[in-house]
């Protein structure tokens, strides 16, 4: 990245160094071919009386005073093209065929010029070789010279403008040093910004490649606003993630091994005491296989939790959502568990709101009835009552029963897979410590979450909020 950034730079330099040069050079130029196409003109007005009265003496003499003033050689020609004088007296008598001359005297334009390349002899005193050819750039200025309205001839003066060049390449070498001299200050400080930008990504990578290995446990040291320090940051949520999905993992399966080991040990007891019996009496063996085939009821339940359970999460991607009666799904549940409650002795009443939700009707109803039948279970006398209702754009499922209360210090651990508020209660009422699990699973999954309001000796209410299936609006020409 540093010598991308670096490659960028210098190739933008350069292109700005360019482009100044060059218009520094167009400034230069043109007004210098300007101002000097000015004095060409004013010579050639000055030139013509002199050229008529061919007198050559004073006609060169005006020429060579001309030429020293404005630093050139001057040419007067004919109308021919041909040399009349010549301020360094060397092409007198020559034709000039330059574009320049064949542009006033041929095509009548008022003035014409351009640049060319010319050999120069350098003497220079002292030198090992005193006499040496170089290239130079030179501007050719061509202007008519008329009398009284007709082209008698023409002036051509020349210049050198190397002295343009020169400037030029002096400013583009003092520029080309001061870019040279920014490029290697961002060369250092970009190498030194990088090391600075790259060792929290090196951090990163570490403590990843250590979470590889290791699993959960790895933080890094986050410091700063910027965006490195977001990702710290969520690379520590992730991982105190990780940690608490590792324990509530380790804690489920040790449960769930305790659960299924408990059943496991008492009916090893059981067959045992029935096996080392020499003549045992039948009622005590009656009573022991019935103590066996209850345990194997509670192991069974225990693993029918654990696999709803599994097939929660594992379809949780696949669940097919419908329109869904809730106030039908609380009424088949409350009949199939009334004579559950009957048998305790409580009144199951219901007071049930036509209610329409989108979800799974099956796992609905499981969820449902897993809380009406956690609240006959825990109520010794009384009544639970079971309500649908709406509330603004939620559908609510209440049960509300009058047993024996939930200490306010375990209601937050509730919905934690085999947690249990009295544990020698649920083992004599069957419970797994899973229904509330799963009850809460189900909801969750419908966009939903369950409320807990429960006061020990007085009862609790269990109420699951729901998102309520909003009417479609009618198309324009349906009746409403």
């Amino acid at each position: 990245m540093v010598a991308i950034y670096l490659l960028v730079t210098t190739v933008a330099l350069f292109a700005i160094s360019n482009m100044i040069s060059g218009l520094v050079e167009s400034f230069l130029v043109t007004q210098r071919t300007e101002t000097q196409s000015e004095e060409t003109m004013r010579l050639a007005l000055e030139l013509a009386p002199k050229l008529d009265a061919s007198d050559a003496e004073e006609l060169y003499s005006l020429i060579v005073a001309r030429a020293q003033t404005m630093g050139g050689r001057i040419l007067v020609l004919d109308r021919d093209a041909v040399v009349r004088a010549d301020s360094t007296s060397y092409y007198n008598g020559y034709e000039m065929p330059y574009r320049e001359v064949r542009d006033v005297l041929i095509a009548g334009k008022q003035s014409s010029y351009g640049f060319h390349k010319i050999s120069r002899t350098n003497e220079e005193e002292g030198n090992t070789w005193p006499r040496t050819e170089q290239t130079v750039w030179a501007v050719y200025y061509a202007v008519p010279i008329t009398s009284e309205g007709v082209y008698v001839g023409a002036v051509l003066f020349s210049t050198l403008v190397q002295d343009v060049e020169d400037s030029v390449t002096e400013i583009i070498a003092k520029i080309t040093i001061a870019f040279s001299a920014v490029a290697v200050a961002m060369a250092g400080l970009s190498f030194a910004l990088s090391s600075v930008v790259t060792k929290p990504i090196i951090e990163l990578t570490n403590a990843i490649r250590r979470m590889g290995k290791q699993g959960g446990g790895v933080r890094v040291e986050v410091k700063g606003t910027d965006e490195m320090a977001e990702l710290g940051h969520a690379f520590n949520r992730m991982s105190e993630q990780i940690e608490a999905h590792d324990r509530v993992r380790d804690e489920f399966v040790s449960n769930a091994s305790h659960e299924l080991k408990t059943p496991l040990a008492t009916m090893k007891l059981l067959s045992e005491s029935i096996l080392y019996e020499e003549n045992p009496n039948p009622e005590l063996m009656r009573e022991f296989f019935q103590d066996v085939n209850h345990e194997v009821d509670r192991l069974s339940r225990v693993i029918s939790d654990l696999l709803r359970l599994v097939q929660i999460d594992e379809t949780e991607r696949e669940m097919q959502s419908a329109p869904v009666q809730l106030d039908n799904i609380a009424r088949r549940v409350i009949e199939r568990l009334k004579p559950l409650a009957e048998q305790k002795g409580i009144t199951l009443c219901s007071a049930l709101q036509e209610t329409t939700v989108m979800g799974e009707a099956m796992r609905l109803e499981q969820a449902a009835t897993n809380l009406i039948e956690n609240a006959i279970k825990y109520t010794d006398n009384g009544s639970v009552t079971v309500i649908v209702s709406i509330c603004g754009e939620e559908a609510l499922l209440s049960v509300k029963d009058t047993g024996i209360g939930i200490p306010e210090e375990a209601q937050e651990h509730l919905f934690e897979r085999f947690y249990r508020v009295d544990k020698a209660r649920s083992r004599g009422t069957g419970g797994t410590g899973l229904g509330l699990a799963i009850a809460e699973r189900v909801i969750t999954l419908h966009g939903g979450h369950i409320e807990v309001k429960s006061k020990l000796g007085e009862g609790s209410t269990f109420t699951v909020h729901l998102p309520l299936l909003q009417p479609k609006p009618a198309e324009k020409g349906e009746p409403q």
